[in-house]
């Protein structure tokens, strides 16, 4: 008994200490406080920084300690501790201020304006998106991160409305060529629209395998508008989003280097489908990519896998040719993931076997100043599942809009029969930017122009940045559509389809074509 009174009385004089050491630097101790050790050396590179440990203080040192006497037996000291042992589990001290919060605030109002049309009559979105992040950085080799998402627009439909979402619909579908944005892919009504995009920890096994797990960001392949090999993002990118607001997914990744060769090495376990549960282990997909450098071209080859579903293949490859830069993708997936009507039959089915698409491209960059440089830029995208021409694409909105047919139409979505970028045979897009020219130094210009070569029809569009107040940036773009009436960019609603999609959305939707979309924003980031 007088033992354990001797080991609680010890205790609590250690807790006593402690809270006065806290109450000296403030409410909460350092993190030296808490796990001990000194300052860190300089790193080395290729090695962990070497910590050099404060020696512990004699008792006499130390006021706050108790006496050995009061410590108790070695079996009470070992199940209670000393209160003067040091352990670590890492190398690294924290630094002062290990957690940085950040975030930014897009505010943007835009419009398109159609063929036979009154300025009044001009449509008007307004999306809006708030993200805030939580970064912790306590030592070198382990991090988290937390970025969380909300989406407002005030001229959507109400939150009570039964509105399956014109704007998610067209997100997905061709008739997102007349929209200048794809920001509300994730909000069908007004909103406050919330989701989490990001949510991880990194660290290292032995400084030999890099782990990344929870809800993340892993791109594939190299193209800058058309990625068919993005298999790890269930839902495409518009490329006339200004940045990418799809939100991650949460896996497991693993990457292992090989620094001598300059190659990498990655398996990921995907934990997330966006359509199904993936509540059991049968459930769970699987990747694996390879990235490696042959005689000054960097390769990579990746490999998708699901349990029920035959494998996706992606190869990619960029290198410098002279003064240019040369990238290209290529994806190999099986016939089953895509769905295309076929106006004969008038039915939808799938094509068999494995389909190919492809994309190249070129970028040349030139300084015509001191501290000035444009870059332009070309690319090509064959995407042979698509349609050879725009015959085929009311009929095929008919039919998905029919009713009767919706059993036959995946998820039920009639737009998934237009995937937006996707659409077309063959595609093309040039670009050149122009960051910070001769004086303007906080201004960026971008030029670029994309056309469905298939169905001949085009959208051009300047974009315009400069920042202001340091954190402030004022945005703004004007596209104009041209080519064939009745193209992926051009196209026109039939007046019975555009009633049916009205009726879905909960929002009157305009028949005539797109011709031009203006837009501006205000961004702050911090």
């Amino acid at each position: 008994m007088r033992r354990a009174c001797l080991a609680l009385v010890g205790g609590l004089a250690v807790l006593a200490g402690g809270r006065a050491s806290a109450q000296q630097l403030g409410d909460r101790p350092s993190e030296q406080d808490l796990f001990g050790g000194g300052s860190a050396a300089p790193a080395v590179p290729g090695a962990p920084p070497a910590t050099t440990a404060a020696p512990p203080a004699s008792p006499e040192a130390q006021p706050n300690q108790p006496a050995a006497a009061a410590q108790g037996t070695p079996r009470d000291q070992e199940l209670l501790g000393s209160g003067d042992e040091t352990k670590f589990l890492s190398d690294y001290v924290a630094p002062d201020n290990p957690l940085q919060i950040g975030g930014q605030l897009y505010l943007r109002a835009q419009s398109t304006a159609s063929a036979h049309q009154n300025p009044a009559d001009w449509s008007l979105s307004a999306p809006s998106l708030l993200d805030v992040y939580l970064d912790a950085r306590p030592n070198p080799r382990v991090r988290a991160f937390i970025l969380g998402r909300m989406a407002y627009d005030p001229t959507l439909a109400p939150n009570t409305a039964s509105a399956t979402g014109s704007a998610q619909m067209g997100s997905n579908g061709a008739l997102a060529g007349g929209s200048p944005t794809g920001f509300s892919t994730f909000s069908n009504t007004r909103g406050p629209t919330s989701l989490l995009d990001q949510m991880w920890i990194r660290f290292d096994i032995l400084h030999k395998v890099f782990v990344t797990a929870g809800k993340q960001h892993v791109h594939f392949g190299t193209g800058r508008f058309w990625q068919p090999t993005d298999y790890l993002h269930p839902v495409k990118r518009n490329p006339l989003d200004v940045f990418d607001a799809r939100p991650g997914e949460t896996m497991l990744k693993l990457n292992i280097p090989w620094e001598e060769q300059g190659w990498n090495f990655y398996a990921f376990g995907i934990a997330e489908d966006p359509n199904l549960e993936t509540n059991t282990v049968g459930r769970v997909a699987g990747a694996a990519r390879v990235e490696a450098v042959v005689a000054g071209v960097e390769l990579g080859a990746d490999v998708y896998l699901h349990r029920g579903d035959r494998p996706r293949y992606g190869f990619d490859f960029s290198t410098g040719i002279w003064d240019f830069d040369v990238y290209g993708d290529m994806a190999v997936r099986p016939g089953g993931d895509f769905f295309h009507y076929d106006p004969e039959l008038n039915t939808v089915g799938v094509f068999t076997g494995y389909e190919s698409q492809i994309v190249g491209g070129l970028n040349y960059s030139r300084k015509y100043n001191d501290n000035d440089m444009w870059t332009a830029g070309v690319e090509y995208f064959y995407n042979h599942p698509g349609y050879s021409s725009s015959s085929a694409y009311e009929p095929a909105l008919n039919f998905a809009l029919n009713s009767a047919n919706a059993p036959l139409i995946p998820n039920g979505n009639p737009f998934s029969l237009f995937p937006f970028f996707y659409l077309g045979r063959h595609y093309g897009a040039v670009f050149a930017s122009f960051p910070a020219p001769y004086s303007w130094n906080y201004t960026t210009f971008t030029l670029s122009t994309l056309g469905n070569l298939s169905d001949k029809s085009f959208i051009s569009r300047v974009d315009y940045s400069v920042t202001v107040l340091t954190h402030l940036s004022v945005e703004a773009f004007v596209g104009v559509h041209y080519g064939h009436v009745g193209g992926e960019f051009r196209f026109e609603l039939p007046p019975s389809a555009a009633s049916q999609i009205g009726a879905l959305s909960g929002a009157s939707v305009l028949s005539n074509y797109p011709i031009v979309d203006l837009g501006a924003a205000l961004r702050l980031k911090i």
